[in-house]
Parts: C-alpha cells; structure tokens; sequence
C-alpha cells in the first residue's frame, strides 16, 4: 500500500496552531474561573456582595498604586460636588485604599485572577478603568454594569496599545484629539460600535503641576539626565539593556536618574534586577520607584526616552529639552498601530522636542548627551501643547462633570452624542 502524503501549507499551520492555542486558552480559563467559583462558594463567600455598594453609580477600578494620580483628581472633584463613589483596587498597597472621605468607599479585591471573577460580577451605572482590552483578556462585561469607560493614562498616540484595547468599551476619556483620530479609524476598519469619546484631558497634569509648586530649587553639583524608558518590547532597556548604561557613563560631567516604568518591574523582572544590580554602588546613577516622577524631572536637565508618554510630561511641564530613540513602530506587531495607516502623532511632532538616536549612536551617547545639554534646542512648546492636550490642569473637574453627564443620560434613558 502506497503511503498517503499530506501537505498543509504555512498559513494553514499558522491558522489551524492558532485555533488549538485558543481552544486550550478558553478551556483554561474556563476551568480556572469554575475552581474559584466553587471555591468561593465552599468558602461561604460568593463573588459580589450584592448589597456591598448599593445605591454608589460611579465604580474605579485601579490595577496597581501608580494609577490612583489618574483617579484621585476625578475623585477628588466628584467629591466636592456631593457625589459618592467606589475605588476598588488589585494592590494592596494603593494609596487611593487609604484615601479618607465620607463619599469614598474602598476595597481591596485581590490578585488578577480574583481581581477578573470580582469585576465579572459587579453591578453598578459606571465603571471606569485604565485597564484595556476589555472583553478580550480576563476582565469581562458585567451584564449588570450600564457604562463601561477607559481612562488613558498616558497622553500618547493609540498606536502602541495592544490590538482591540478600546474596541468594547462605551467611553473612552481622551487626552487628546490624537487618540480621538485613532479611534475613530480603528472603528471604521473594523466595523464596530462608535464609542463616546470625549475631550477630557490628561488628570495626572492636575497633580504633578500641584506638586511641582511645592517643589524648591533643585540642589545639584552637575547636571542631570533622567532616563525614563517605557516598559515595552522597543524599549531602551529592552534593546541595549546594561551596555546603554556604560557607555552613557564614559562622560563624568553629569549624573543619571534611572526611572523605570513601574510594568518593567512586572513585565521584565530578571532585566531590571540585572541592570539594579550591577549599578548598585555606582554614585552617579540612583533608581527612581517613586509613583511619580515629578521631583526627578524638576531636577533633570535632559531626558533620554523612547515611546514612553513620559517625555511629553518632561516637555510640557518643564519645557526641557528631550533625547529620543528612533523606533520604527510600524514593525511592531500585536498593536493597534499595526492598523493605522498614518504617521502616529509622537513620531509626527517628537522632532519639535530635541534630538534623535538609533542603534548606531550608543557607543557615542555620552558625546551626543553632553551637546544637548551644552546646547539645548530653543523649543515652542506652548502652542503644541495646547493642541496636544485637553484641559491642561483641569482635567479632573472636566472628567467628573463628563462621568455625571453620562449618569445623567443613563438615568433618564438619553443617549450622549459622540464626537
């Protein structure tokens, strides 16, 4: 008997690993959501104590400490207007859990897994979160929550959030007409329900301008240059890792602050432990953990970035000069950008800012560095700004009469026009 030769093509393989990976995915989480369910129900405890939040429309839910500064100035402003609401958090160590006001009702809800059959169950007119990708990973529309919205907490384009980040909530709260443009286009692509987008602003300008008051003049010795990367894939650490480092230290007239953002210490543990480490005892670097970077950037004079949002708070809020890496995004895949077929805003305007490296410049950093800092670029960073950000400092009251708005509508049945 002649033997019976099968031939699947790549894209078929690719297709057909694709759909066993999500079947086996599926039946995970299934299986993991019936243990807690059961658990829970052995334990006395059930999901959601129905009458826990009774009569509260508006629910925040915050995945770790650093997103209370994107709350607290929507809380703070709906608390002067009388109005009650619920911070849940997945960190214990959020200070919005320690918040004290007789209008905010608080709760620890657990780890992510806990965090997901919690939220799976919640009842409430409102919720809002900087958590994306609703209804694709584990967090799921209640059947019992009216409105769900999305928070940004980063006053940059979409293209580099993952796929389908914004695709089913009811609301985004938009910090500039960027994000509002991609959006858009993405929903037109992808024939889904157009969303209420509003013009919000960026809330944790509302408290780094306060804190920034407070702050005196910096005492220092030499300049100072913060390197704030983001926490993804393109990263500066991600790329160059300890090498980076060493040759941004062959000039000693300037000291570096190293501020990670707080996912690396999720996403890239072994990474940024290896680079704490090895610098350790050096003197002319420290880390920055702290949950905002505005004392480290009112004492930097130059910031060195890549496509993390932090470089347009240095810029706006300080109107110092930046060091980007090129990043060619467009190569990316797994992000809304891969859909976008247009130049993403910070690329667009990050040349107004200051300078440009690549790949080819590391060994020479430390040459490029000290120019920049001898020679910072004369930058009009005003009227970008104001056509870059909503309601700058102001955000927090502007969100809170938008979210009563919205409550206003679902109370009375009434839709809110999108723009």
């Amino acid at each position: 008997m002649m033997p019976i030769l099968l031939y699947i093509d790549p894209a078929s393989t690719s297709a057909l690993l694709y759909i066993i990976i999500a079947i086996g995915a599926t039946l995970a989480f299934a299986l993991r959501g019936f243990f807690y369910k059961v658990k829970n129900l052995i334990l006395g405890k059930g999901f959601v104590n129905k009458n826990e939040f009774e009569n509260i429309d508006i629910v925040f839910y915050s995945e770790g400490k650093q997103y209370w500064y994107v709350f607290s100035p929507i809380i703070k402003a709906l608390e002067k207007k009388g109005k009650e609401c619920v911070y849940l958090s997945s960190d214990q160590n959020d200070p919005g859990l320690e918040y004290k006001s007789d209008l905010l009702k608080t709760k620890y809800i657990g780890n992510l897994t806990m965090t997901s059959v919690y939220l799976n169950k919640l009842k409430a007119k409102f919720v809002v979160m900087t958590t994306p990708q609703l209804d694709v990973m584990m967090l799921r529309r209640s059947k019992k929550v009216d409105h769900y919205a999305h928070i940004v907490h980063a006053p940059i384009d979409v293209f580099t959030y993952r796929k389908f980040a914004f695709d089913y909530f009811d609301s985004v709260f938009c910090s500039g007409p960027h994000q509002i443009k991609g959006i858009r286009k993405l929903e037109e692509k992808r024939g889904t329900n157009k969303k209420l987008l509003l013009e919000t602003g960026f809330t944790i300008y509302d408290v780094m301008l306060e804190d920034i008051k407070k702050l005196s003049k910096p005492n220092k010795e030499k300049p100072i240059v913060l390197v704030a990367p983001t926490w993804k894939e393109y990263s500066i650490i991600n790329r160059f890792g300890i090498n980076f480092f060493e040759n941004l230290l062959k000039d000693n007239s300037y000291d570096i602050i190293l501020r990670p953002h707080p996912q690396t210490y999720v996403s890239h543990p072994k990474l940024i432990a290896e680079i704490e480490e090895k610098y350790k005892n050096e003197p002319r670097i420290t880390i920055d953990r702290n949950p905002l970077g505005t004392e480290s950037m009112h004492k930097a004079d130059l910031m060195i970035s890549d496509l993390s949002g932090v470089f347009w708070d240095f810029a706006f809020l300080y109107s110092k000069p930046v060091l980007l890496l090129k990043t060619d995004f467009e190569s990316i895949e797994g992000f809304e950008g891969s859909e976008l077929d247009y130049q993403m805003w910070e690329m667009r305007e990050r040349n107004r800012l200051g300078k440009q490296f690549d790949e080819n410049d590391i060994e020479n950093i430390s040459v490029i560095v000290k120019d920049l800092i001898n020679n910072p670029p004369l930058n009009k960073l005003e009227e970008l700004k104001n056509s870059s950000v909503y309601n700058f400092g102001n955000a927090g009251e502007v969100a809170a009469n938008q979210i009563l708005e919205i409550i206003s509508s679902i109370n009375t049945n009434q839709t809110v026009v999108a723009k």
